[in-house]
């Protein structure tokens, strides 16, 4: 059974920094990243917003270790070379009616949580290391209401 995962482009950040989000060194992402690149069962979920924001990230010199950030460059390349293991380019998650709901420190966020309501019934799984993302789509009620699975990185990397 094939897993599937939304990666939030702050884990994509933390990934070629080396980083975890409070600036201390953590290769958290950087692993959770290359297991879900060299898993054959396990694909990436993104749409035209998310990857897009991907390359930009991958490309922002300031967010780039120069080893670490090039190595994950050539990773997100081969992940497009590998059939089937990024799921969604060519469309834009659709709206959703309660998205208004989600809190203002969150609002920059809704494409994500488009993404996630749209693959919730897969069983989908969003990783993202933004707490305040993970806090807000609980307390306003999306991810119970849209059973999403929204894991931290370092819980994503403990299950697999």
């Amino acid at each position: 059974m094939t897993c599937r995962y939304i990666l939030d482009e702050n884990v994509v950040i933390y990934a070629q920094r080396g980083l975890d989000p409070y600036g201390d060194p953590n290769r958290n992402c950087e692993v959770l990243v290359n297991k879900v690149i060299d898993d054959e069962f396990r694909t990436v979920v993104v749409d035209d917003i998310l990857w897009d924001k991907y390359y930009d990230q991958l490309n922002y010199p300031g967010h780039r270790h120069v080893v670490r950030g090039a190595f994950l460059i050539l990773r997100f390349w081969q992940l497009l070379q590998v059939p089937g293991k990024v799921k969604g380019l060519g469309h834009t998650a659709p709206a959703f009616p309660e998205e208004n709901d989600i809190p203002p420190g969150s609002r920059d966020d809704v494409f994500i949580a488009r993404l996630a309501v749209e693959e919730a019934a897969k069983g989908t799984i969003l990783v993202t290391a933004d707490r305040p993302l993970r806090s807000d789509l609980a307390s306003c009620g999306i991810q119970a209401q849209y059973g999403l699975n929204v894991v931290s990185p370092e819980e994503a990397l403990a299950s697999l």
